[in-house]
């Protein structure tokens, strides 16, 4: 569960630095969740057999089909990925929306192997567990498609070391989120998201794969039951906005197509609220919120697999 937000630290008062934390952030050269154990290792799925998403309590390996399947999409990453049970109940996960766009698109069958994991996993977590001679590094070492989904855990608000309200992650004072503390925060990051991208990538140097990251959204913004003032919004988005550019970024530069969530969920400011496409914890995307997520993927194309 995120924790509250401080909406009575905010005043008239506030108002100006904040719009200046959101102009700036735009500058910067750069721009998540837990609570349940990490899921068993699964064997591949095919999408021609609907996917029944796992929960992070009960989760148990899927049956592997008798044949393997010609192209394999593994998945990296926190709980946005995941689709538990619990927190979208009957949703369909983006994962395997992909999966059925890339049969799709190639005529193949398709094997997922969906290892992200709903524990709170943060990003240098990840770089530890793609070491050499790990299940992840082996996984990845032979996907054709990689999808990387780790956006969520380190955003500030999330942490008690970061530099713009230091310990106060289970009540943030979003007065404090200025274009400062955010361009500290990007600097400390950027090489650890770029360490990730960059070991997936070493994983399949020369062979053709299908890389691609996903960025975040807001899920403060439009938050049932807690409404934030404009100074709020504009904190909030001024944050996301640059942490999901800095994933962008890094991304980018190892060779990965990144899906821009981020202004498909909260649109090119990134003040609109992520609202339906939340499930009801707001935090995991909805059914449509995973649609949504899976259609700006497709829109990446399929090369090199497909032409």
């Amino acid at each position: 569960m995120k924790p509250q937000p401080r909406s009575v630290a905010f005043g008239i008062a506030l108002a100006a630095p904040l719009r200046v934390a959101v102009i700036l952030a735009a500058l910067i050269v750069a721009a998540g969740c837990g609570g349940s154990t990490s899921p068993n290792a699964a064997p591949f799925s095919q999408t021609s057999i609907t996917a029944t998403p796992t929960t992070a309590a009960t989760s148990k390996p899927t049956v592997a089909p008798s044949a393997k399947p010609e192209l394999t999409v593994v998945v990296v990453g926190d709980s946005i990925p995941f689709n538990s049970r619990d927190d979208c109940p009957g949703c369909t996960g983006f994962v395997d929306r992909y999966a059925d766009d890339l049969r799709a698109a190639t005529g193949k069958t398709v094997g997922v192997r969906n290892l992200s994991q709903h524990n709170g996993l943060k990003v240098q977590n990840l770089l530890y567990e793609l070491r050499d001679g790990t299940e992840r590094a082996d996984a990845v070492s032979q996907a054709d498609v990689i999808i990387v989904g780790i956006a969520h855990n380190d955003i500030p608000w999330n942490r008690d070391d970061d530099a713009c309200d230091g310990p106060d992650n289970d009540n943030p004072d979003l007065s404090k989120y200025t274009a400062a503390c955010i361009a500290t925060e990007v600097k400390q990051y950027t090489p650890r998201y770029e360490a990730v991208f960059e070991r997936i990538a070493a994983l399949r140097a020369g062979k053709p794969t299908v890389l691609r990251a996903i960025n975040r959204y807001n899920d403060w913004n439009g938050w049932p039951g807690h409404p934030l003032p404009p100074e709020g919004v504009a904190a909030t988005a001024a944050v996301v906005v640059a942490w999901s550019e800095m994933i962008c970024g890094a991304a980018e530069a190892n060779g990965f197509a990144c899906a821009d969530i981020s202004t498909a969920f909260n649109g090119k400011d990134g003040t609109k609220p992520s609202g339906l496409l939340l499930a009801g914890d707001y935090t995991h995307p909805s059914d449509k919120g995973n649609e949504v997520i899976a259609e700006v993927l497709a829109e990446l194309g399929f090369k090199p697999l497909v032409p």
